[in-house]
């Protein structure tokens, strides 16, 4: 199982920014291997309602509203590259703020409940994921998913080849 360096990237949320920086990215020969866009602000109103429903606020409303006015400026880009050292030097020249951190790549056969097996194995072990994304079309053999946790070390273990046996 792959270990993948995953870089992360808070990118303007306006008409244009991906094909910028996916434009940088392209001079310099550097494949997209897998890629994750997530709103920030829409992830921050979702947590905002959670927190709200169940009582659990923690801040004054007006910090919260500050946070989300904020926080509708951005997106958040995680995105796995053939090349993650030169992306993260050409991407830093540009002036883009890039995370690094070590991420769990698998491909895995695509049928119904391969996620399921995963998730348990993890689970079970003890291991929390504290996100995943990944794709495979239904008529594709394979899918591909990234998964961070909270144990790479023991989640390597569980799964040595990269995949459930």
């Amino acid at each position: 199982m792959p270990v993948k360096k995953q870089l992360e990237v808070m990118l303007a949320d306006a008409p244009g920014e991906l094909a910028k920086l996916t434009d940088i990215l392209k001079q310099e020969h550097i494949n997209i291997e897998a890629l994750s866009i997530q709103d920030a602000n829409e992830y921050l109103l979702a947590l905002y309602d959670v927190r709200s429903q169940t009582g659990r606020r923690v801040a004054p409303r007006d910090y919260y509203e500050a946070i989300l006015q904020e926080s509708a400026k951005y997106s958040m880009i995680r995105m796995i590259t053939d090349n993650p050292d030169k992306a993260t030097e050409i991407l830093n020249d540009a002036g883009y703020k890039i995370k690094a951190q070590d991420v769990i790549g698998m491909v895995l056969d695509n049928t119904p409940g391969i996620l399921n097996r995963i998730s348990r194995a993890f689970g079970d072990a003890g291991i929390n994921i504290s996100y995943t994304y990944g794709s495979g079309f239904s008529d594709s053999e394979a899918a591909l998913f990234i998964f961070k946790v909270s144990d790479m070390k023991k989640a390597l273990e569980l799964f040595p080849t990269g995949k459930p046996s």
